[in-house]
């Protein structure tokens, strides 16, 4: 059973080069990025990172860019690693539902390899989580077996670059609901979402939901982790670090300390690896 991470992100070189021009038209950019001090990563710093902390894999995002041209670059270039990486990198397609030719760039990317997509930012990029465009979004993901990644927030609790912005809680339980067959991956502990699992209608509707752990360890207590499990479900939780934001290395040694061993194998590989291969020829 192979060991991934199924949360962290990359970027093109030129534009960890360019940062201060993208911030310059990219407003959520500039709230993540903007200061030299926010940690951008490669494909080559990902994979020092993942041989550090024994991880076989890892499934990697761009940034929800709002422009055409940043968002082509950023998925050829987490394309053309993943091909490089030999399995180790697992990439999602980036997408603005905003722009007209989404959906050919989004069917473009996952023909030529992509696993899915994500991390979604709707409101950040301009966009209605519950509008007509995501609900086409949504069938597209259904049709390929492609899971959607959300950024999605605790909306209490102190604030940071990039907390708002993704999809609500309750956003996300409506849109699942209305797309039982689409896979969703809720980030950050679904923004406190999992606690409503214990009403029968929404673990119903949100039958096909995981929820990943990326930044737990700048959210929550430990406790949580066990929570999180407790409540979702062994098969339906994700270890991810949010990586280059917080270490692999670090970040599983604190989730394997937490949960029994058959439970860590599932969390910290064993899921993601079952989510990710499950795909249809395109």
């Amino acid at each position: 059973m192979r060991r991934i991470d199924a949360h962290t992100h990359l970027f093109a070189p030129a534009q960890i080069a360019g940062r201060d021009q993208l911030a310059a038209h990219d407003r959520t950019f500039a709230e993540m990025y903007g200061d030299t001090a926010a940690k951008m990563s490669a494909a080559p710093g990902l994979l020092s990172a993942l041989d550090r902390a024994g991880l076989d894999a890892a499934v990697a995002a761009g940034f929800a860019f709002a422009s055409e041209p940043a968002i082509e670059e950023q998925n050829r270039y987490l394309l053309a690693s993943a091909s490089e990486a030999g399995g180790r990198i697992i990439p999602l397609a980036t997408v603005n539902l905003s722009l007209p030719g989404w959906r050919g760039s989004a069917e473009y990317a996952l023909a030529q390899g992509a696993r899915g997509i994500g991390e979604l930012r709707p409101h950040n990029q301009g966009w209605d989580p519950l509008g007509t465009a995501a609900h086409d979004l949504c069938d597209l993901a259904a049709g390929l077996a492609a899971p959607l990644l959300w950024h999605v927030s605790e909306p209490v609790g102190h604030d940071y670059p990039g907390k708002r912005g993704g999809i609500t809680p309750e956003e996300l339980w409506r849109l699942a609901s209305a797309h039982p067959q689409t896979v969703m991956i809720a980030a950050h502990f679904g923004g406190g979402l999992p606690f409503y699992l214990q009403m029968p209608e929404v673990r119903t509707a949100l039958s096909m939901t995981y929820f990943d752990t990326s930044a737990a360890s700048l959210l929550y207590d430990d406790a949580s982790v066990v929570r999180l499990v407790d409540l979702a479900g062994p098969a339906r939780v994700l270890f991810g670090s949010d990586y280059p934001l917080l270490s692999p290395l670090r970040q599983l040694q604190r989730i394997t300390a937490l949960l029994p061993g058959d439970i860590a194998q599932a969390v910290c590989g064993g899921n993601a690896d079952t989510l990710f291969s499950d795909r249809p020829d395109t």
